[in-house]
């Protein structure tokens, strides 16, 4: 049985499983706590001092930027979302805007699902979401 994931330990639930809806329902629930823990600052937040994201404003715009969120994405998802697995983030470049976008791959509920991860390199926001 998978462990619950970090939002998912606090959420009301009918059933006493605390599983849900497989499909659709449980990718909005990972979405929303893949945005919840990748939007948490290490350090604040939680009882954890490692739990979040760290501080980037030192490395603005660097490549060291791109190598260590990348690496801390990964980390962060694979520690914090166990409803996703198999997972693949590749760095798809960046616009305009000042947001590195992301394409994130992985399996929930045995279904692969492309999902797109967007960061702020200004206000460090993080956007996830199934690609259409």
């Amino acid at each position: 049985m998978a462990r619950a994931s970090f939002l998912d330990k606090f959420a009301v639930r009918g059933d006493s499983r605390g599983t849900g809806r497989k499909g659709s329902n449980e990718l909005e629930h990972v979405l929303r706590n893949l945005e919840a823990v990748l939007n948490t600052k290490a350090g604040y937040g939680f009882f954890r001092r490692d739990f979040g994201l760290g501080e980037y404003t030192e490395k603005y715009g660097t490549r060291e930027l791109v190598e260590t969120l990348t690496r801390e994405l990964r980390d962060e998802i694979a520690h914090h979302e166990p409803r996703l697995s198999d997972v693949e983030l590749t760095l798809r470049g960046r616009d305009a805007g000042l947001w590195l976008h992301f394409g994130l791959t992985g399996t929930v509920g045995g279904e692969r699902h492309k999902l797109r991860l967007r960061f702020d390199t200004l206000s460090a926001h993080v956007r996830v979401e199934e690609e259409p």
